[in-house]
């Protein structure tokens, strides 16, 4: 999937372009609703931040549904950070 298509995506991390993703793979996705609108059906979220932001895995197929849905005002992918010992 080519992720700088879709236009609800916020900046992408240079960890998140540096390879192709698979359809398959799972992102850690940050999500921000339109005022009045409840959180999609197909995502399960991980942590809430407000009313209308919140954290969800999802596949990255499932980020042409969340740019597609109405509900969806804007998205982020996480970026990976290195675990320090």
């Amino acid at each position: 999937m080519d992720l700088k298509a879709l236009r609800k995506l916020e900046s992408l991390p240079a960890s998140v372009q540096a390879r192709p993703r698979s359809d398959g793979e799972v992102v850690l996705v940050l999500i921000k609703l339109r005022v009045g609108f409840t959180l999609p059906s197909f995502v399960t979220p991980r942590a809430k931040m407000g009313d209308r932001m919140f954290s969800a895995q999802a596949r990255v197929a499932d980020l042409a549904r969340l740019e597609a849905d109405p509900a969806v005002e804007s998205m982020s992918i996480s970026r990976s950070i290195q675990v320090i010992e």
